[in-house]
């Protein structure tokens, strides 16, 4: 069984012939002509390689330059000494608000589309705040809900030091098991079920700042870094009590080294997104030997999806592990492959977020219009505290052709965008480390092939049919 199961992704790395991965929770099969923009989201991609290959070197650097919004002194509307303590603030309605959440997760609804921790969680926080992220900066060092009450009961105390490099160890773990939850448990979304393990997450991770200092919210919860490096994406940037803003990734000027096990990390997320979508499609069932019209649900298929998680994660970070290798191995600069391995894994988080938002825009759209329903009565009693309790959700967009053409092109758009973006980075980013352009366009060939082939998996697979 789990030769069966490795053999068929080992092929699908090494190939890139034909994609079975998906990227989207689709609620209706496509049927637009994908033939035609499939080539060119493909070609705005080569493009944009072409161009970091004849412009030169400055250009792409150029892009990634900040600047200076001198209408904004940050310092006029936040003093120094008063921002940690708006901070905690912050951090401590955020820590209610989840205790709030918790107890009806507990005592609320057992419909998760009808119960606010879970609509909260899966629809809102989880798919909105990668955004929010990138948009507005680290937003989530303020809404964090350990901080407030890590500094009010710890202040800056620490029993042990955590290394920046192994301590991505943690989170990479971490996010492992979130991704287990979410894509192999029987009932992720089950309010009692998630209460639990939001309360258990919550304790293990509150230890840890007991025992590692704040610090921990730094390098070892996994969110929290998560969102951290998203935030280096940011086109907006608070710095040295101005504001800056530029091209998405400009933030990485000021950052010229992330641990080598970043790879590791960001290769776990990426393949989590990837296999959210394999493990619905025909094929996987085919290679776990299950026929699509005996399916019985998650439960009959715990072990292969947990096995099919774990080696997608672990064959994605070899591939592009190798990637980067090759395209050090023949330029004439003398590189160390362990010091630029993190810096360079920094290129999929775009390739993430579109993902991200290729993957979940469906979903939202629908369970967006339960959560806006249920905070008027989250209890559950027939209470309509906001009057929105009668709203009616929606899903006939779902069968308009208009609607449906623009849910797509959205969803390739964020594809082909996010590759285009990571193209760009990773070109910036060894733009720090190599002086001559010719050691850029070796060193960027591999990586640039890698983008191509996922950049055809994602867009091929959106109008893949899937199981269910």
């Amino acid at each position: 069984m789990i030769f069966k199961i490795l053999l068929p992704i080992f092929l699908f790395f090494i190939s890139f012939k034909i994609s079975y991965a998906h990227v989207s929770e689709r609620a209706l099969t496509l049927l637009l002509p994908t033939e035609y923009y499939i080539p060119a989201g493909m070609s705005v991609l080569v493009l944009t390689i072409l161009i970091t290959y004849i412009t030169p070197k400055a250009f792409i650097g150029f892009l990634f330059k900040p600047f200076e919004i001198k209408s904004i002194r940050i310092r006029d509307y936040f003093f120094s000494d008063y921002l940690d303590i708006f901070r905690v603030l912050i951090s401590l309605l955020s820590f209610l608000l989840l205790i709030f959440l918790v107890i009806l997760g507990f005592l609320g609804s057992r419909d998760p589309l009808a119960n606010p921790l879970s609509i909260f969680i899966w629809s809102i926080w989880f798919l909105i705040m990668p955004l929010v992220q990138i948009v507005f900066g680290n937003i989530w060092a303020f809404l964090n809900p350990w901080y407030g009450i890590g500094r009010l009961l710890f202040k800056n105390r620490s029993i042990f030091k955590l290394d920046n490099n192994l301590s991505l160890i943690f989170p990479s773990i971490s996010f492992l098991l979130f991704s287990l939850f979410m894509l192999v448990d029987i009932a992720p979304d089950d309010p009692d079920r998630l209460a639990n393990v939001v309360c258990i997450y919550f304790l293990l991770n509150f230890i840890f700042i007991w025992l590692f200092g704040m610090s921990w919210l730094d390098k070892g919860e996994c969110f929290s870094v998560f969102f951290n490096m998203l935030s280096k994406l940011s086109w907006l940037q608070f710095r040295d009590g101005k504001a800056h803003f530029g091209f998405f990734g400009f933030q990485l000027n000021y950052t010229s080294y992330f641990p080598p096990l970043t790879v590791m990390f960001l290769t776990i997320i990426l393949a989590t997104l990837s296999f959210d979508g394999l493990n619905e499609t025909f094929f996987w069932f085919i290679v776990i030997d299950v026929n699509p019209l005996e399916f019985h649900g998650r439960s009959s298929v715990i072990l292969e999806n947990s096995l099919g998680l774990l080696t997608f994660a672990l064959l994605l970070s070899l591939v592009f592990l190798f990637t980067i290798y090759l395209g050090h191995k023949f330029i004439n600069e003398d590189v160390k492959f362990i010091k630029i391995i993190g810096i360079n894994a920094v290129a999929l988080l775009p390739i993430a977020v579109a993902y991200h938002i290729s993957h979940y825009l469906t979903t939202f759209l629908v369970n967006v219009q339960y959560f806006y329903k249920v905070i008027s009565d989250p209890f559950n009693n027939g209470s309509n505290y906001f009057g929105t309790n009668d709203f009616h959700v929606t899903t006939s967009f779902f069968n308009n052709i208009e609607t449906v053409r623009l849910i797509w092109l959205i969803q390739a758009f964020s594809i082909v965008f996010g590759h285009v973006v990571a193209v760009l980075l990773a070109h910036s980013i060894s733009e720090k480390y190599l002086k001559s352009k010719s050691s850029i366009l070796i060193s960027q060939f591999p990586i640039s092939i890698f983008m191509i082939c996922y950049t055809f998996l994602g867009l091929w697979i959106l109008s893949t049919p899937t199981v269910g």
